[in-house]
């Protein structure tokens, strides 16, 4: 089976919390999400609950899950089942001294934004330990857009589900970048 890690931002985008995030994104997350609530992959997090914790921050308690299944859907969903061999798979990461990184992290991505590495750093370790790849799914980060060769370069796969969307914050961002420096 497939093995997926989910950046939370394609959760919020699903949940339609994600100022950035076009309607056909927020469509797009919903969908993919689904489809791992029907069962074609098992969801990767750590096992210290690291992003089980970040994801739980978003739980709306007073909104029930919709039939429509939103990103609050999904939450529900993966709060019942995280600990189901058959939905979810954790492995061990090792954070830093400083708790800024982890271990396994790869050295191209300590830039990176600390609220990303445990993601990044839980698919190197999945492959190393199950021998498969997970891919990273990202909506609207572009950060990660930009990184796109440093991901490849790692071996790493990243999966843009909102690929027009992302382009275009990716775009923007580059183009704040120059005229800081002009």
């Amino acid at each position: 089976m497939k093995a997926v890690v989910i950046d939370t931002n394609v959760i919020l985008a699903a949940k339609g919390m994600s100022e950035q995030a076009w309607p056909e994104c927020v469509i797009a997350c919903q969908e993919r999400l689904d489809e791992i609530i029907e069962g074609t992959e098992k969801v990767v997090i750590d096992d210290k609950w690291i992003i089980l914790r970040e994801y739980m921050n978003y739980l709306e308690d007073d909104e029930p899950p919709t039939v429509e299944r939103s990103g609050g859907y999904f939450l529900e969903w993966f709060i019942r089942n995280y600990e189901n061999q058959e939905q979810c798979v954790q492995v061990h990461i090792t954070p830093t001294a400083d708790e800024t990184s982890f271990e396994e992290l790869p050295d191209a991505f300590q830039d990176f934004d600390s609220d990303d590495k445990k993601f990044i750093a839980v698919a190197v370790v999945y492959e190393n330990v199950h021998q498969q790849k997970a891919t990273l799914l990202q909506s609207v980060d572009s950060q990660w857009y930009g990184s796109r060769e440093i991901f490849v370069e790692n071996g790493l796969i990243v999966e843009f589900i909102c690929e027009d969307n992302i382009q275009h914050l990716h775009k923007r961002r580059e183009e704040r970048q120059r005229s800081k420096t002009s």
